[in-house]
């Protein structure tokens, strides 16, 4: 599983990835919504999402 998903996957777990139809505040429509306020509330789960962001980063600019 990449980084990725294990990302979307730990936002579906704690209720912070929503579905349905979205007007963001750009005036852009979308499917899906990231409610990051309720992964940072927690930081076990904010440390988790992280360090898999840092690594996912790391893996798109060839640093090591």
């Amino acid at each position: 599983m990449t980084n990725k998903n294990e990302v979307l996957k730990i936002y579906k777990s704690v209720g912070a990835l929503l579905e349905g139809h979205f007007i963001l505040s750009s005036g852009l429509h979308s499917k899906v919504y990231l409610q990051s306020a309720l992964i940072f509330s927690d930081p076990a789960v904010a440390k988790v999402i992280c360090k898999k962001l840092v690594e996912l980063i790391k893996t798109k600019i060839n640093v090591n």
